[in-house]
């Protein structure tokens, strides 16, 4: 007779092939369905009353259709990396240099959910050879667990400097960080001196979460991911931040927290689970919280529209290469307008339009492609439409949107974000507005865009506001072109709103050191270091401000300070 789960250890039920995991709002009614329900358990519970659950993987959905939950908002929404390395010469930027202040990141932390880090690397070590780093917590490996986590291994300093006075470090604490990126992140917002580079809070200490990558199930679920693609997921990350924050309670000491990653899945309206979960811990005193606003503005994977009756018919673009397994577009509007979908591949073949109703799914064969069509229809905050396309005939194909119902009669349409969706998949008419990425939609996070800090230009690639809720973004912008910093081999760059995000996180973290280490402002927030910063930010004569492009300008910490005086 097979085990229950409940018969089982819960670190064992998480590590089972079929267990996957979702994330809902805790209340004494899920938790009643858990106890009445063998096959799932709590795995944890987060700030802000929000819990993360295991279930095993074919009684998911019957598990959330028992719970009244939708698939949509309670499934983790998968991430991937914003940045990308570059080859030219990098640029190297100070932003602790303020004559005057004596300002380096003392007593506060710095937290990091991302690929890990080199903890062995001069960037992260104090002249006698100690780690500045006060904890890991690697969500890959097998080892002592968070105790309210129930999976992966948690390295303490102590363990740390041990490993470091060893012939073989990775002997004691074996964590890597093989793809660099949250090396690299943590070196630009907090890395000490090492060959002439210094990070924006070398000062600072770091907790570090190494992110779990997203299981096969997310593969399967979603074929238009590449293979090889850093896919991480929303449920792990909040779990990161949750980690980071308890530890920086047991410190007490204030923590800003760089969030280096995107989706373009949600509603890019502030109101998906994880990004309510940011808007609740930026509410806390001694919590800052960066967001990069993404690479997406001349990827061409947004376009919108707008209807003016009903019985209105427009219709969506999009232009597939060869060799792509699948894409999918994701097209939201307001709850009191109802639109219906209509798909037309580039033979002509229609998958008939079926009226808007909620949770419900159709999937259709083309009769004379390979191609598999499938329609959905989701209530959620919004209205959401999700047409997905397996195996695509290349060409030009047709979603084709009718309205039922309008009041405001505005639509949005997403493909994944780069990364997650094949570069030969695009919109024929996009549009570069909107195109800030979820979790930097939310409402209260420090959302930083990137621009040239040589030539004052705007990086291409760096999203445009503003949000669906609308809501004014970026922030601001902070450098992000050929940025110099430290990867597990060594001295590079990169570029993207990643790494503005980890620049802006370092001057954050000196914020947060004036404000509450050395008791000017003990109850500041990340609302109030974000009022510091964009107080400071350099704006040009000429240029209105602030506009969905640059937001209130480029930051300027120093000048910040200045405006303090």
């Amino acid at each position: 007779m097979d085990m229950q789960p409940k018969d089982m250890a819960l670190a064992e039920f998480i590590k089972l092939p079929t267990t996957v995991s979702f994330q809902v709002q805790d209340s004494d009614r899920f938790r009643n369905f858990v106890e009445e329900n063998p096959y799932i358990r709590i795995g944890a519970v987060l700030s802000g009353g929000y819990a993360i659950a295991y279930v095993q993987e074919d009684k998911l959905r019957s598990a959330l259709r028992e719970l009244g939950e939708t698939f949509m908002s309670t499934h983790p929404t998968a991430y991937t990396l914003l940045d990308k390395k570059t080859f030219e010469e990098p640029f190297v930027t100070r932003v602790q240099q303020m004559p005057g202040f004596d300002l380096r990141g003392q007593g506060v932390i710095l937290g990091f959910v991302d690929t890990g880090i080199d903890y062995t690397s001069p960037s992260f070590r104090y002249e006698d050879g100690s780690s500045k780093i006060l904890s890991i917590w690697d969500q890959t490996e097998d080892g002592p667990f968070p105790y309210d986590m129930q999976f992966g291994a948690v390295y303490t300093q102590e363990e740390i400097n041990s490993a470091l006075q060893s012939d073989s470090p990775l002997d004691i604490v074996p964590h890597e960080d093989s793809i660099g990126h949250g090396t690299f992140i943590a070196s630009a917002a907090g890395g000490r001196e090492n060959n002439g580079h210094i990070g924006a809070a070398p000062d600072a200490s770091i907790i570090a979460v190494k992110l779990k990558p997203a299981s096969p199930y997310y593969f399967n679920l979603f074929p238009e991911l590449p293979e090889s693609s850093n896919i991480f997921t929303s449920d792990n990350i909040m779990m990161g931040i949750d980690y980071i924050l308890d530890r920086a309670d047991a410190f007490d000491r204030p923590v800003a927290i760089c969030i280096a990653l995107g989706s373009n899945f949600g509603g890019h309206d502030g109101l998906s689970m994880m990004e309510e979960y940011l808007t609740y811990i930026c509410n806390r005193r001694g919590v800052a919280v960066c967001t990069a606003a993404g690479n997406e503005s001349n990827a061409r994977h947004h376009t919108d529209g707008a209807f003016t009756e009903a019985g209105q018919i427009q219709s969506v673009g999009i232009s597939v290469g060869q060799n792509v397994r699948a894409f999918s577009v994701y097209i939201w509007n307001d709850l009191w307008d109802k639109i219906s979908v209509e798909v037309k591949s580039p033979t002509g073949q229609v998958v008939k339009r079926i009226p808007f109703e909620n949770n419900i799914s159709l999937s259709k064969t083309l009769v004379l492609e390979k191609s598999v069509v499938s329609i959905g229809y989701f209530q959620l905050k919004s209205r959401l439409s999700l047409v997905e396309v397996e195996d695509p005939t290349p060409g030009i194909w047709q979603i084709i949107l009718q309205a039922e119902m309008v009041v405001s009669g505005e639509y949005h349409a997403w493909l994944p974000i780069t990364g997650m969706v094949s570069p030969y998949v695009e919109f024929i008419e996009p549009k570069p507005n909107y195109t800030i990425v979820n979790p930097a939609t939310a409402i209260g996070t420090i959302t930083c865009g990137a621009y040239n800090s040589r030539d004052d230009s705007l990086y291409i690639a760096s999203s445009w506001g503003p949000t669906r809720l609308p809501r004014m973004s970026p922030d601001f912008v902070a450098p992000g072109v050929n940025i110099g910093g430290i990867y597990p081999k060594g001295y590079g760059s990169l570029t993207g709103t990643g790494i503005a995000a980890a620049i802006t996180t370092g001057a954050a973290a000196i914020m947060l050191q004036w404000g509450i280490v050395m008791n000017h402002e003990s109850d500041m927030n990340c609302n109030r270091v974000l009022s510091l910063l964009i107080r400071g930010c350099t704006r040009y004569s000429g240029r209105e401000y602030p506009n969905v492009q640059w937001g209130y300008g480029e930051l300027n910490l120093a000048e910040s300070f200045n405006k303090l005086k």
